[in-house]
């Protein structure tokens, strides 16, 4: 039975989807850290810096990042047909959630019992993004990663301290990640 849950097929990834985008509250950040923990330390269906490849392309372009997780996923294990049933599967319940909460609004916004129990999702979200970053670190760290370990630093300290968006960060990182390559390379010429 555990075999079949974890076997490498469309219809997993499309369940695998779905069950993480329809049970995760916080956003592409927090649904992030569970797509980490399901396919790379539950299921293994790829690694962590594969993982961190996707989630820095997914958050590189335009659209929800989960859904372009779960797209770059799909596309990493099944091509094409993976990358349109992984999508799928995060879009749904989304999609379906907020049909609801439009039909239903008004009520919503004047329930301070629904306004409590966000607080309490907001801050298990924060939990979860947390939980991502300490672990994508700990593996630049196994693989001594030190440029990259800066940039994390530096984008860390850009975040907390000065309270950085996303574009520009993420901009920032594309820049100092190139130029980083560049160098790299022209040293490798030169000697």
């Amino acid at each position: 039975m555990s075999r079949e849950r974890n076997a490498k097929t469309l219809l997993n990834l499309f369940l695998q989807c779905l069950r993480i985008s329809a049970f995760t509250f916080g956003g592409g950040s927090a649904i992030i850290a569970l797509f980490q923990q399901q396919f790379v330390e539950k299921l293994k269906w790829t690694d962590s810096t594969e993982m961190l490849e996707m989630i820095t392309m997914a958050q590189s372009i335009p659209g929800a990042t989960s859904v372009n997780v779960a797209a770059l996923m799909g596309h990493h294990l099944f091509g094409a047909k993976g990358m349109a049933v992984a999508a799928l599967g995060a879009a749904l319940p989304p999609l379906i959630v907020i049909t609801v909460i439009t039909a239903f609004y008004d009520w919503l916004c004047a329930n301070a019992a629904v306004a409590n129990a966000l607080r309490g999702v907001r801050a298990c979200a924060a939990a979860l993004v947390a939980s991502v970053s300490l672990s994508l670190l700990i593996a630049l760290f196994k693989k001594r990663e030190w440029f990259l370990i800066a940039v994390w630093a530096c984008a860390a300290a850009a975040v907390l301290c000065f309270r950085v968006k996303a574009l520009p960060l993420m901009l920032a990182g594309l820049i100092v990640s190139f130029l980083s390559a560049l160098i790299a390379r022209r040293g490798g010429k030169e000697g």
